[in-house]
Formats: structure tokens, C-alpha cells, sequence
């Protein structure tokens, strides 16, 4: 298509504000040359190709060719979507193969073979794994089948989290699942939980805690009860990762209610936002466990002398000096968290 005087010169100028450097002038002429449309393509490619450019701009640029749909784009988003350089650039190349392999054709054809490759390849980064994964939505199940099954055992857990509740239906977020009634599968709802958790309201994960809980208890099965427990860990690790201490009540309940050894994300979650309050508990697993249990153990100790210098006490702080007197054999945990 011939591209007039008048449009020309829109176009330039339009690139020109995209590459200015102020954001809100970027982001309104990147959607002016959306709809502009292919007259924009040979310069938005331009840009989106050029390694000077900062990387907001080209992702402003790749995201108006996915808009536009002009099929030239397709050979920059399969370089970009691979090679090195930041990911947020690389997850609007694969943003813009994943329309492109929803066609009929052979680009079709090869840009959901990149896709595929992209997913199943433990060497690329999580975040770009995800985003083809998301890309991939509403391919057909015959081809979506054999590849949710080689990333059942992956090695990175968000991946094999996306594809559980991809193969359950379990497409809601968080926060919706927590509304409406979690999954029954403790495995799903964990699944949904290592998915989510990052992107999950502080409130989201508080609640999430204590419907967990509730089904946690209400399970007739000892492992469908630790399954759940586990799950329940990994919401306390989300919430701890932003140092929160929303639910610390029953971070610190259940420590002291547990007769033996906690899921790992327990003990991960007192480390971080443990208060005076779970030192008690803590000692006491610790006094209980036989000594040649020493993963459990050494999980106590870390989680209890994380506490105590997180606070800056000593052995004369009177929470010390009661568990002392309680527990003398709790002299070395002291020793060992207060040296």
C-alpha cells in the first residue's frame, strides 16, 4: 500500500514522540500508529528491531505491530522472542507469535513450533516459558496434550503449576477461586497458589490462608491433610516474601499445635516475619525432635535464630530465659541463635 504525503508525515512524527522518551507520549503514539495500521509497519519494525533503542519503546513498538497484525512483523518477533536481552521484550515478541500461530498457515505453523520450543526448553527463562504457555491458550487440545504432558515433571515449579491448572480448567485467578470455592484437588489449589501468589492481593493470600485451613481440617485423609497443609505453607511463604504478617496468627497457631514436622514453607515463612511469639513453639519442636532428625531440626534452628536477631535479644530476654527454665536441653538452640 502506498503511504501518502500527509500519512508519511503522521508517521514520522509519531515515531518520533514513541522514541521521545516520555512515557505518556510513547504509550498515545503507539496507539495512533495501531491504527494507523500496515502504513506504520515498515517504521514500527524499525524500531522494534534497533538494540539502541530502550527497551520500553521497542516493546511499545512490538506491541503496536500485534495490534496492526501485519504478518512482516512475525520474522523480528521469532528473534526477538529467543535471544538474549531483557524479558519484557521478549514477552511481547512471544504476545505477538501467539496471534500469529492462532492462523491456518504455515507461519501459523512455525510461529506455534517456536512457541513449543520456547515452553519445553528449561534453559530460558521462567518468565518468557510462562508467557508462551499463556500464548498457546486455545490451541487445539491434540496439540496442547503432549506438551502439558513433557512439562509434567519440569523443573521449574511455576511452569508445572501453569499447566496442573491448565489441565484442571482451573483458568481463575486466585482471588476468584478463593471467592467462589477452591478447587478440591490440594494439588491444583496449590498449583493455582505458586501460579498466582506473586500477582495475588495481600488480602487475597490472608483469605486464602484460612479457606485452605478449613478445608485442611475438614479432610478425612492424614495425606490429603498434609497435602493441604502444604499448600497452606506455600500462601504463608507468598505472604512472607512481601513481609507481611497479615496472617502471622496462624503461622504462630501452627507451630504450636504440631506434633511433628511442618511443610518446609512454614519454617521458610517464621524465618522471614516470625515474631517473640513463635520462639516458644519453636523450641519445643526443637526439644521434641530426635537429634538424628537433622533436616527438621536444622529448619528450626535457622527459623528460631532468624528471630532472635531479627529482634536483637539475648539470653537474659525473659522469652529466652523461660525456655530455658522450661527446657534446659534447649541451652544449645539458645547458644547457637544468640552467639
Amino acid at each position: 500500500m502506498a503511504i501518502t504525503k500527509s500519512a508519511a508525515a503522521d508517521i514520522a512524527r509519531l515515531i518520533e514522540e514513541l522514541t521521545s522518551g516520555d512515557a505518556l507520549r510513547r504509550d498515545l503514539a503507539g496507539a495512533r500508529l495501531a491504527v494507523i495500521g500496515s502504513r506504520a509497519t515498515t517504521a514500527l519494525l524499525a524500531v522494534a528491531s534497533d538494540s539502541a533503542r530502550d527497551t520500553s519503546v521497542r516493546v511499545v513498538a512490538l506491541e503496536a505491530l500485534d495490534s496492526i497484525g501485519d504478518l512482516r512483523a512475525t520474522t523480528v518477533a521469532h528473534t526477538l522472542a529467543t535471544e538474549p536481552g531483557p524479558d519484557t521484550l521478549a514477552v511481547a515478541a512471544i504476545d505477538l507469535l501467539g496471534r500469529v500461530a492462532t492462523g491456518k498457515d504455515a507461519r501459523a505453523t512455525r510461529a506455534f513450533e517456536r512457541l513449543a520450543s520456547i515452553v519445553v526448553d528449561a534453559g530460558t527463562p521462567t518468565t518468557r516459558r510462562l508467557a508462551a504457555l499463556t500464548a498457546l491458550d486455545g490451541q487445539p487440545e491434540r496439540l496442547l496434550k503432549p506438551l502439558y504432558e513433557a512439562l509434567a515433571k519440569d523443573p521449574a515449579s511455576r511452569v508445572v503449576a501453569r499447566v496442573t491448572r491448565r489441565q484442571a480448567g482451573a483458568v481463575e485467578s486466585l482471588e476468584a477461586l478463593v471467592a467462589q470455592g477452591l478447587p478440591g484437588d490440594p494439588d491444583v489449589a496449590g498449583a493455582v497458589v505458586r501460579d498466582d501468589g506473586e500477582r495475588a492481593t495481600l488480602m487475597t493470600l490472608k483469605k486464602a490462608v484460612e479457606a485452605i485451613r478449613v478445608r485442611e481440617r475438614a479432610s478425612s485423609s492424614p495425606d490429603d491433610r498434609a497435602r493441604w497443609a502444604g499448600v497452606r505453607g506455600a500462601v504463608h511463604q507468598q505472604l512472607a516474601a512481601r513481609n507481611s504478617r497479615l496472617a502471622l496468627y496462624d503461622l504462630r497457631e501452627t507451630l504450636e499445635q504440631a506434633t511433628g514436622p511442618l511443610p518446609v514453607g512454614f519454617l521458610s515463612a517464621t524465618a522471614v516475619i516470625g515474631d517473640l511469639g513463635c520462639l516458644t513453639p519453636l523450641a519445643k519442636a526443637w526439644v521434641d525432635t530426635p537429634a538424628d532428625d537433622r533436616w527438621w531440626r536444622d529448619h528450626l534452628v535457622d527459623a528460631f535464630r532468624s528471630i532472635v536477631t531479627r529482634e536483637g535479644i539475648t539470653r537474659r530476654h525473659p522469652t529466652l530465659k523461660k525456655i530455658l527454665e522450661k527446657w534446659p536441653t534447649a541451652g544449645l538452640l539458645v547458644a547457637t541463635a544468640t552467639r
